[in-house]
C-alpha cells in the first residue's frame, strides 16, 4: 500500500515506482480523488478534475469514461482513470447466485445431500465438510456467508 496525497505531493515517487511496468487502473468512489492523482503523475494531461462539493466537501463525479494513459517511465507503464463508483450492492443476487461468485465453491455446488442446502449447519452439506477439509479457507466461507447474511437483512 503507498499513502499520497495529491496536496503536498507525498508518496508520488512510490506510487509511481508501484506503477511501473505493468498496466494499472484507479478504481474508487466517485469523488475520492482518483483524477486529481492522476494529474499529479502527469502534469502534461489536461484532465477534467471537479472542485469540491461545497455541502458534502467531497469531489464532484467529473470522469464519465475510463481513458489510459501512457506513464513517463524507463520502462512501459500505463494507468487507467475510471469513472467512480457511486454505490455498490448486491441485493439483486441471490443466495446461490452469491456462491456461484466464489470460484472455489463452483466445484462443490450441487453436490450437497440436500437440494435445497443453505450451507449453514446441514448434514452432507459439501461446503462445510469443504471447511472441514482444508479445501475451502474458513475466511472465504466466512465472507460467503456474510454476504448472504447482509441479503437478508435488506
Amino acid at each position: 500500500m503507498v499513502t499520497s496525497t495529491t496536496a503536498r505531493g507525498d508518496g508520488l515517487e512510490a506510487l509511481h515506482a508501484c506503477l511501473a511496468e505493468r498496466t494499472s487502473v484507479f478504481v474508487g468512489q466517485s469523488g475520492v480523488g482518483k483524477s486529481s492523482l492522476i494529474d499529479r503523475l502527469l502534469p502534461d494531461e489536461e484532465l477534467r478534475i471537479g472542485a469540491l462539493s461545497k455541502d458534502s466537501r467531497k469531489g464532484t463525479h467529473t470522469t464519465t469514461t475510463a481513458r489510459l494513459y501512457d506513464l513517463p517511465t524507463a520502462e512501459k507503464a500505463e494507468l487507467i482513470d475510471s469513472p467512480g463508483i457511486r454505490e455498490f450492492g448486491l441485493v439483486h443476487l441471490d443466495e446461490q447466485q452469491v456462491a456461484e461468485g466464489f470460484i472455489e465453491f463452483r466445484d462443490l455446488l450441487g453436490h450437497c445431500r440436500f437440494r435445497d442446502c443453505r450451507h449453514r449447519q446441514e448434514p452432507g452439506c459439501a461446503l462445510l465438510e469443504a471447511v472441514e477439509r482444508g479445501d475451502v479457507h474458513p475466511e472465504r466461507f466466512a465472507s460467503y456467508r456474510r454476504i448472504v447474511e447482509s441479503l437478508n437483512e435488506t
